[in-house]
């Protein structure tokens, strides 16, 4: 018996094994001699397979007569021609769907009323078979209307007599109703009829269906147990769309696995071509969830273009189930582009050295060779198992694209656990440095806490400070006096007073501890302790060698403190001053200022400095200026101080002013200077002025 292609070959290029195997069938047994009898021998019989052979060369006659069995009817004006009833024969032959075989046989005596097997290797539509002129068997069920045909496709084995070793002439009687569908779909219309050892071909063809059975179920419960697999896998992440389309794939080549056992073992034609059209239609679909896995590899395939050719798919799939043969051209051209896509989308990945596609390739290159070894083995140019060649190629191709996946997958698993640890490692020093942070919150909010403690401390230093000061310069006659001050951000060093004697002399003082802090205002409550103690005892010079030598006997380390006495005495004025900024005197008549700069060391110094003193005479409208030296030194946007020169002429342009005008004047400028900030020094400003 001869086997026919296992459908898997067909998954991927059927079209191709489908016309090899035709051509197989119109050509391969054609023995040609120049006898139309054939021999029919013990010998022929004796090979691997237990087959004979016969031509495939019978007489021909279309139409249908009874008389035509007979065993001397006269056939020599019949076309010799194929029993196929292929395209080409129909060519030479008036075809309308019923006709006369005949072939005569010479039988060894030693196979004379023995049973041989007649051996229905192809057959299509009904048929009555006659021996030497009597019906010995009908396939399927005969009728000259076409409607009444039963067509018979089975592989049983018939059993056939020849009665002795003398001519003996076999007629079949021959229709095929739908011969125009069975010859566009399957590329012949006919029957292919071989002889073989009755005992053996019995045993034979119970074997090859269990066989065909039992390896076509494990081969279908294997893809199914992929294809649910891999959709499982699919239902579990769906991010990973390539499990969805390899699954669907798979399910449908165990479709198409199932339809070509079904084929194989269906028993009449009408069976035949329904089960044909699923295949066609499964063939395609296939093919498409193919084409579209391998573009699901590659995430730099368009979208449009592979959800354009899935549409397409589906679309051919509905025509050819519809519309059979008008499509049956354009399905195989579409075939062929899909296998062309998957070909190429392939190597077209291989030449990006895409990681793993080299597996696919290896799957796909089993799979080819597979399918050339089938044609191969058809065409009896090697021997081998067509059934175990296509199971093992396409099993090969399903394996490799599994491993893909499995390799794809652990791959992922593998980087994942990589930047897993990554982030662990990460997490890690995100943890070290949070907890860094927080002992850093921690430390912060301490220093916070302290800052603002010290600060609370220092508001009550400086307000205690501040309490220190004249709320208010005295109003004597004869004199106009104003007084401003602008403290830094924390305790002050500066600071004024004044005291009255019994006599009516006004003592003025204004200072400028070094730095800031407690200890300068420590530096200030002294210094005003020891004004009060000694402004009324003695004289300037003696006032500030005796409260250097109070402040230094302090023990206060680098603390130092500047100082200016002014007495006043109608217009004369004593001017005494140790390590301050020089006295600005505007004479109004005049219209100039005069310095009045008296060099010495600030008070708190160990060494015993010659103070200088020096007595000026104001006139009515003259105006004298007294300052620490946070005016001079106090700084713009650009880092520049404003000096003295610019204070100097606020004074020239003070005619007029009271001397609280004049401090307003001064104020503006500071502000103006350091554009609204606060200054980083103190700044005290005493103004006294003769009115007119």
């Amino acid at each position: 018996m001869c086997t026919r292609p296992s459908g898997i070959a067909f998954s991927l290029l059927g079209w191709l094994l489908l016309y090899a195997v035709n051509a197989y069938g119109q050509e391969s047994f054609f023995q040609f001699s120049e006898s139309m009898i054939e021999e029919i021998t013990m010998e022929a019989m004796l090979n691997e397979e237990s087959i004979i052979y016969i031509q495939d060369r019978w007489k021909f006659q279309a139409g249908d007569d009874p008389e035509r069995a007979r065993h001397d009817y006269d056939d020599s004006d019949w076309e010799v021609i194929s029993t196929n009833l292929t395209q080409a024969d129909l060519a030479f032959i008036d075809w309308n769907g019923i006709g006369w075989f005949r072939k005569e046989f010479v039988v060894d005596e030693e196979l004379t009323g023995k049973p041989i097997a007649l051996l229905i290797d192809r057959h299509l539509g009904a048929s009555e078979i006659y021996l030497n002129g009597e019906k010995i068997i009908e396939l399927g069920k005969f009728s000259t209307d076409p409607g009444q045909v039963e067509n018979y496709n089975s592989r049983q084995p018939v059993p056939i007599v020849f009665p002795n070793g003398e001519v003996q002439t076999l007629a079949v009687r021959f229709i095929n109703p739908e011969y125009v569908i069975t010859g566009r779909l399957m590329g012949y219309n006919g029957f292919r009829f071989l002889l073989g050892d009755w005992n053996v071909h019995q045993d034979l063809t119970y074997a090859f269906i269990s066989s065909w059975t039992a390896s076509n179920m494990f081969y279908m419960g294997m893809l199914l147990a992929f294809a649910i697999i891999h959709f499982l896998l699919f239902v579990f992440y769906p991010a990973e769309r390539r499990n969805f389309y390899f699954s669907i794939f798979v399910g449908f080549l165990a479709v198409l696995s199932y339809i070509y056992f079904r084929l194989e073992l269906s028993e009449n034609t009408f069976d035949t071509l329904y089960i044909f059209r699923y295949l066609l239609v499964t063939e395609v679909l296939v093919l498409t969830f193919a084409a579209r896995f391998t573009h699901s590899i590659d995430h730099k395939f368009s979208p449009f273009y592979t959800d354009i050719l899935l549409l397409a798919g589906l679309v051919v799939s509905v025509l050819v189930w519809y519309f059979t043969e008008r499509m049956y051209f354009i399905r195989e051209i579409f075939v062929i582009i899909l296998i062309l896509e998957i070909l190429r989308t392939i190597a077209v990945m291989l030449y990006k050295n895409r990681s793993g596609v080299w597996v696919l390739g290896v799957g796909l290159l089993i799979f080819l060779t597979a399918l050339v070894s089938t044609v191969l083995i058809n065409i009896n140019l090697i021997e081998g198992n067509v059934q175990f060649v296509n199971i093992a190629g396409s099993g090969g191709l399903i394996l490799a694209m599994s491993l893909f996946l499995s390799r794809d997958f652990a791959v992922t698993q593998k980087n994942l656990e990589s930047k897993l640890r990554e982030v662990q490692v990460l997490s890690e020093k995100t943890l070290q440095q949070e907890r860094i942070s927080k002992e850093r919150e921690i430390e912060k909010r301490l220093l916070e806490a302290e800052n603002e403690r010290k600060t609370k401390e220092l508001e009550e230093a400086r307000a205690l400070q501040m309490s220190m000061l004249p709320k208010k310069m005295p109003t004597i006659p004869g004199y106009d006096m104003a007084v401003f001050m602008e403290t830094a951000t924390e305790v002050g060093g500066d600071y004024y007073d004044y005291s009255t004697g019994k006599d009516g002399c006004l003592i003025l003082a204004l200072g400028d501890a070094t730095g800031h802090g407690m200890k300068a205002g420590i530096m200030v409550a002294a210094a005003k302790s020891y004004f009060h103690s000694l402004v009324h005892e003695s004289d300037s010079l003696t006032m500030l060698k005796r409260m250097s030598n109070g402040l230094h006997n302090m023990n206060m380390k680098l603390m130092y403190m500047g100082l200016m006495l002014v007495r006043c005495n109608g217009n004369t004025f004593d001017i005494a001053t140790a390590g301050m900024p020089p006295v600005l005197i505007y004479r109004s008549h005049q219209k100039k200022i005069d310095r009045i700069t008296l060099k010495g060391l600030p008070l708190g110094s160990h060494v015993e400095f010659p103070y200088k003193n020096k007595k000026v005479q104001l006139d009515k409208g003259d105006v004298m200026l007294m300052m620490s030296d946070g005016l001079m030194e106090l700084f713009d946007a650009n880092r520049e101080m404003l000096g003295i020169s610019k204070i100097e002429n606020i004074l020239k342009s003070s005619d007029g002013y009271s001397a609280n005008d004049i401090i307003q004047h001064l104020s503006q400028i500071i502000k103006t200077w350091t554009g609204g900030k606060e200054p980083e020094d103190d700044i005290t400003l005493l103004i006294i002025k003769i009115p007119e």
